[in-house]
């Protein structure tokens, strides 16, 4: 795919960004980010949206772009949405991340997404004709 391709350009263009290990305090208020991507959407895993104030944001470690690489221990590589999901919600105390800076693969997939929406909002505006 077109995807897969650029992100097999990007990545050895980069050399692969070396992966890095972020440990977040598990509390009520949640880890403080959103996660994209998956196996369903032929996509690497990756951090979406860090929530201003929230625990990832206040420990810094986290980027917009990160690639989810593991959980605790658990490879998400290559894996659905909701085991990632899962392996997030499961964790006690505290969580353990993998994950490897891949602005390119995020930009790729939100103009995907971006795509999707707008043929979508077509297919909307005919349907009400």
């Amino acid at each position: 795919s077109d995807l897969e391709a650029t992100v097999a350009a990007f990545a050895a263009s980069e050399g692969h960004s070396h992966p890095r290990v972020i440990e977040l305090p598990k509390t009520e208020e949640g880890l403080g980010f959103n996660v994209m991507g998956g196996k369903e959407q032929n996509s690497p895993i990756y951090i979406s949206r860090i929530i201003p104030g929230g625990v990832a944001d206040r420990h810094g470690g986290l980027k917009r772009g990160d690639q989810l690489l593991s959980v605790n221990g658990v490879s998400v590589e290559g894996e659905h949405h909701e085991k990632a999901v899962e392996l997030l919600k499961a964790a006690q105390n505290s969580v353990k991340l993998v994950v490897r800076y891949t602005p390119k693969v995020l930009e790729e997939m939100e103009a995907r997404f971006e795509k999707l929406r707008t043929a979508r909002r077509r297919q909307q505006q005919q349907l009400l004709i």
